[in-house]
């Protein structure tokens, strides 16, 4: 069975900057956008994922770049919510990338154990850019 994947990648110049390529993978789907800035607002959103869920109706939110406002770099949002009261959880993704004619959006969910969705957060909270380029989480489900 395949399993649904996230793979970022990074590139860090010499001002501590960071070029993202972040691909997101399901069995029937696949996007990637590219993202610039740096490193700490992924380890802040793997903090909070790391503390998911709270409650029921907690929604933990990444978001990068303005949405339908399409550029050279894209735009991302991954968050976390619980997809039902018995406390399944799940990751949706929106992801919008290219300028005009080669403008894309693609918008859906991932399940993931909320045990996998805390591993996401440990992974990004954790991660070091400047030695590491590359993590690969894998969503785990029952």
């Amino acid at each position: 069975m395949k399993r649904s994947k996230i793979i970022f990648t990074v590139n860090v110049d010499f001002d501590g900057d960071c070029t993202f390529d972040i691909e997101v993978i399901r069995p029937d789907v696949r996007t990637h956008t590219y993202l610039y800035g740096d490193a700490a607002s992924l380890a802040e959103f793997g903090k909070k994922l790391m503390a998911f869920p709270k409650d029921a109706a907690e929604t933990v939110c990444f978001e990068w770049g303005q949405a339908e406002h399409p550029s050279a770099f894209g735009y991302l949002r991954m968050e976390a919510y619980c997809a039902s009261p018995m406390g399944h959880t799940a990751l949706r993704i929106i992801a919008e990338d290219g300028e005009r004619a080669a403008h894309h959006r693609f918008e859906f969910s991932i399940a993931s154990e909320a045990a996998s969705i805390n591993r996401l957060g440990a992974l990004l909270a954790n991660w070091q850019v400047e030695t590491t380029p590359q993590l690969i989480w894998k969503a785990e489900t029952r």
